[in-house]
């Protein structure tokens, strides 16, 4: 085996690993959702401390982390970096299970937020690191996919394993805090830093100090408008997923597990969406109307979702084109790259992750106050639901007015003369 087939093969188990971890966390990202009524019993809280616990505290340290994170990266490498990320989470997610009181409960949280925020940026790391350059593309958009699979599990096969064994919900907990140690020391038995990557650079290296790149980043209208978009294509399934979804399909007559399969139906297009769209946009060297078309699915999908749920075919349907419609973050990022100059492409691509984690995590909190205020303490009626989902709505028409009117096509070129997205 030549020394370059060796790297390719040594690369591609690195990269497994990463994507691994990227799908761990997005499991511990969405699970708490699928759990929902028994967490609330246990530890004594209301839709508004419990959109705080799900969303609110894991996200909003998730978002505030990513520009630090891809600085972190940098600095410790990508063992190092990847190893403490995988021990908080496991450490994180025991400690929720053992948790009695929310206080407790939304400190595990937070570093639950802490450790996931480093997966998709090593993730990256490994992606342009090991891969060869020229399948970039290709690699993120399967990378996106097997993280997907995170919330998929977490929805209905989690649901079902629960009902089914009468596993409770702590027990579930522990088990993820062992598999994480498992990843942890796949970490530390196979996962390297490429030192001879010398053929390219990686794009999450500064030439220059950080200070200047973000000035250069927060100046651009641009970045600001593609970081919006994603954010607001991507909460209603996120929302969903973490909140309200299931319990919201319950009271239309569909069944515990019929809900929370409809959740993972959901990131079954989200997972299918993320490569397909990329293929789709770089075919047709088109961002911005691919954009579009993920805004208009998404609009169109949550209009279907809130007002009618008619039956199981129209339902499933609808969550798979919101999956469709929220895989246009992914093109969020390709465009964001487009937009960004080497020296801060990490910082765009963090901003990106950034709005889209900390969008979630304020407005989460206020569509479950609002949910709760319509109800006036009574039990929440359909029409409480349809009342604040207006917020999902209006995040998707906005998202399709961004794409259609305000963010400009790149052609699927560097607007910037010195970026360089793939070095042969």
């Amino acid at each position: 085996m030549s020394q370059n087939q060796k790297m390719s093969a040594i690369g591609t188990v690195i990269w497994i690993i990463c994507a691994l971890f990227f799908m761990y966390e997005f499991l511990l990202r969405t699970i708490l959702g699928t759990f929902e009524h028994p967490i609330m019993h246990d530890l004594h809280l209301n839709l508004i401390t419990f959109a705080i616990l799900s969303s609110t505290a894991y996200q909003l340290v998730y978002g505030v982390m990513q520009i630090p994170v891809g600085i972190i990266t940098d600095k410790f490498g990508l063992k190092k970096t990847l190893f403490l990320a995988v021990i908080v989470c496991s450490f994180a997610v025991v400690g929720f299970g053992f948790a009695s009181e929310f206080p407790l409960a939304i400190g595990f949280r937070i570093l639950m937020g802490f450790g996931s925020a480093f997966g998709f940026i090593c993730l990256l790391v490994a992606v342009y690191d090991w891969m060869p350059r020229k399948y970039i593309g290709l690699f993120i958009g399967l990378s996106q996919f097997i993280g997907t699979m995170g919330p998929m599990l977490a929805a209905g096969p989690m649901n079902t394993l629960a009902n089914t064994s009468g596993v409770n919900w702590r027990y579930i907990f522990f088990a993820l805090g062992a598999i994480g140690i498992l990843i942890a020391l796949l970490v530390i038995g196979i996962v390297k830093n490429n030192t001879d990557s010398i053929q390219g650079f990686r794009i999450l290296k500064k030439s220059e100090p950080v200070r200047y790149g973000l000035v250069a980043l927060m100046k651009q209208p641009q970045v600001w408008l593609i970081a919006i978009f994603s954010a607001c294509v991507y909460f209603s399934i996120e929302y969903l997923s973490e909140n309200s979804g299931k319990a919201f399909l319950m009271l239309h007559g569909f069944s515990s597990d019929a809900s929370s399969y409809m959740l993972t139906v959901s990131w079954l297009g989200y997972a299918i969406g993320c490569p397909l769209l990329g293929l789709i946009s770089d075919v047709l060297s088109k961002r911005k109307k691919v954009m579009m078309l993920s805004a208009f699915c998404g609009l169109v999908a949550v209009i279907l979702i809130v007002y009618f749920p008619i039956n199981i075919v129209v339902i499933t349907i609808a969550f798979f084109l919101l999956g469709i419609g929220a895989s246009g973050q992914s093109i969020g990022f390709a465009i964001m790259a487009e937009q960004c100059n080497h020296n801060y492409l990490a910082a765009g691509l963090g901003l990106n992750n950034a709005m889209i984690m900390l969008v979630t995590g304020i407005c989460a909190p206020i569509v479950g106050a609002v949910i709760s205020h319509l109800s006036q303490g009574n039990t929440i009626s359909i029409g409480n639901y349809q009342s604040a989902f207006i917020v999902l709505i209006a995040f998707m028409f906005i998202a399709l007015i961004i794409s259609s009117f305000f963010i400009k096509e790149t052609f699927c070129k560097s607007t910037k003369e010195t970026t360089k997205l793939s070095v042969e």
